[in-house]
């Protein structure tokens, strides 16, 4: 009896286990972004960064602008 439910249990924990490690999988594929956006998102950064370095040279430029006006 005590080996019947020690391997009851041991099945019930395997499948536990599996069920967990099943939905784990499951719920990183739905949120894994694709290729595609990836890409889409690394090309959005980039022109992030571009428009950043454009301000912040504007920026400057216009801080040498007072500096050489006093």
């Amino acid at each position: 009896m005590i080996k019947e439910y020690s391997k009851h249990l041991k099945n019930t924990g395997l499948y536990v286990g599996a069920s967990i490690l099943l939905a784990i999988l499951l719920v990183a594929l739905l949120t894994f972004p694709s290729k595609k956006n990836q890409l889409e998102f690394i090309e959005e950064e980039i022109q992030k960064v571009q428009e950043h370095k454009k301000i912040l040279t504007e920026k400057d430029w216009e801080e040498v602008d007072k500096d050489s006006n006093k």
